[in-house]
């Protein structure tokens, strides 16, 4: 009799490790997908694209209902000005696309280059962040993010977030174009722009230590923001308390990621915005687990993107491939004129807006 109750035992228990490694295999091999934009819409057509219920992308969001939706910010055009009516109209757009399932990040164009001379309407852009943070992120109340689980918002920070999709962490960053906010100020008090551009360093960097503290267990990290920190001036110093302006305002957060990549080994995927190049690659030789994403939208290629992270797959981990042209992402950023998408009504105006 107590053999057999032996035997009964050692049964449940090799049946219970089976099922539990199975579990631990199915975790760990386990893709995910989740769509990003941005730099959009600068145009009516661009905007149609994104109208709810019958733009195609806003359609396409739809039919695949992504666990999350990133938007990298740039909502309008640099030549629109930005009042009040403008925001509440790209909130509303951009708050139908994934209901509830959206994270914006803000971009250049939704407030540092609010104040420029080309605008029929020009604004103090430290108003215009207080007003952006206000609708998007206090007033907002959640909305947009309300069914990602577990998301959280940095303190003292708002516009960051942090959140995981087993078994990826996702972070965004305040990284705006514009030198990250350092040049080009022209009706806010240049002490405090430069002020508040230091004390969003300060914020992201910490966001960053966040993260990665917090994918010590994941699979991966995603990193989203707007401004293109890979183009840049190699030329310039990081920007200090001695050198604010003149200074590359983005190799700090550049340098920190790619150390952190470095030691955490594991897939990190950078995406932003900013720039006409569409292409996903890796931007360091000597560290073959970080890639980069320059999303579509600038005029150039106006698309969502679709991107799917398989664990399985050690050589792309990432994959990356457009929600109307079903095309995957080019290897090589290219940043001449040539090879628009179809929805791409480039003129001189559109360029040098």
């Amino acid at each position: 009799m107590m053999q057999w109750m032996r035997f009964f035992l050692l049964l449940i228990f090799l049946t219970a490790s089976a099922q539990a490694s199975d579990a631990n295999h199915t975790a760990s091999d386990k893709s995910i997908r989740f769509v990003v934009l941005g730099d959009m819409p600068y145009t009516d057509t661009e905007y149609a694209l994104l109208e709810h219920p019958s733009g195609a992308i806003a359609a396409a969001i739809k039919t695949l209902d992504p666990p999350v939706l990133i938007h990298l910010g740039d909502f309008k055009q640099g030549r629109l000005s930005c009042s009040d009516a403008l925001f509440k109209d790209h909130y509303r757009q951009i708050a139908s696309l994934n209901p509830h399932k959206t994270v914006y990040t803000p971009g250049d164009n939704d407030w540092t280059d609010c104040d420029r001379f080309n605008l029929s309407a020009r604004y103090d852009e430290l108003e215009r962040l207080n007003y952006l943070r206000q609708l998007f992120f206090h007033q907002d109340a959640h909305q947009l993010t309300q069914d990602i689980p577990g998301l959280i918002r940095q303190e003292g920070f708002i516009e960051n977030a942090l959140w995981k999709i087993d078994p990826v962490v996702f972070a965004t960053l305040h990284i705006p174009g514009t030198n990250n906010g350092r040049k080009e100020i022209l009706r806010s008090d240049i002490q405090q722009a430069l002020d508040e551009a230091d004390y969003r360093d300060q914020s992201n960097e910490r966001w960053l230590q966040r993260l990665f503290a917090a994918a010590e267990s994941a699979q991966a990290v995603v990193i989203a923001f707007q401004a293109d920190i890979y183009n840049f001036n190699h030329n310039k110093p990081a920007c200090s308390a001695g050198n604010r302006t003149d200074c590359d305002g983005y190799r700090m957060m550049r340098d920190l990621i790619k150390s952190k990549a470095a030691q955490f080994k594991k897939p990190v995927l950078v995406i932003h915005g900013d720039t006409q190049a569409y292409c996903l690659n890796q931007p360091y030789p000597g560290i073959p687990n970080l890639w980069r994403l320059n999303a579509p939208g600038d005029y150039k290629y106006i698309d969502a993107s679709q991107i799917v992270f398989n664990p399985g797959n050690k050589d792309t981990p990432f994959t990356v491939t457009g929600l109307l042209d079903q095309k995957p992402a080019p290897a090589v950023c290219n940043d001449s004129l040539l090879g628009f998408s179809p929805y791409s009504p480039l003129t001189l105006e559109a360029l040098l807006s």
